[in-house]
């Protein structure tokens, strides 16, 4: 049976999946790991939905070993529980490459819209070039007009 879609019509596990797989990839390079050290690692980075939504992680993770990404073995050695270590492979690689390269392009879009914002609206958001909005007025004329 299919799981109801939720409000906004996005499945966090693949929100978040999205926007941590390439930090995921490139943290099993340095080293490979185990989910709940994966998952503080991401939090480093500044993902705070990541400590409280593990599942979405460990679904990203189950993901990218069906599609060859990574690969995974148990470690039963040691004290404690089992740990499931995960590794990126030479398809991992590659895929981390290419979401590299996609991360690079959202950095220079991201930039040319600071600079552009700070030129209309000011480099703390106050008003630059742009008319506040006077009582009553629809909508907020642009000095330049793009």
């Amino acid at each position: 049976m299919n799981e109801p879609i939720p409000p906004g019509g996005r499945d966090p596990a693949s929100t978040i999946g999205r926007n941590i797989e390439a930090f995921l990839l490139l943290e099993l390079l340095r080293e490979p790991s185990y989910g709940y050290d994966l998952i503080r690692r991401l939090a480093d980075y500044g993902f705070r939905r990541v400590p409280n939504e593990p599942a979405a992680v460990y679904k990203l993770l189950r993901a990218l070993e069906e599609s060859g990404a990574i690969a995974s073995r148990w470690d039963t050695e040691g004290s404690g529980p089992a740990r499931r270590y995960y590794e990126i492979t030479g398809p991992g690689i590659a895929l981390l490459h290419e979401r590299a390269g996609h991360l690079d392009r959202l950095r220079l879009r991201i930039e040319r819209f600071m600079e552009r914002y700070a030129a209309l609206a000011g480099p703390a958001g106050g008003v630059g070039g742009v008319r506040e909005r006077a009582e009553g007025d629809a909508a907020v004329t642009v000095r330049g007009g793009r």
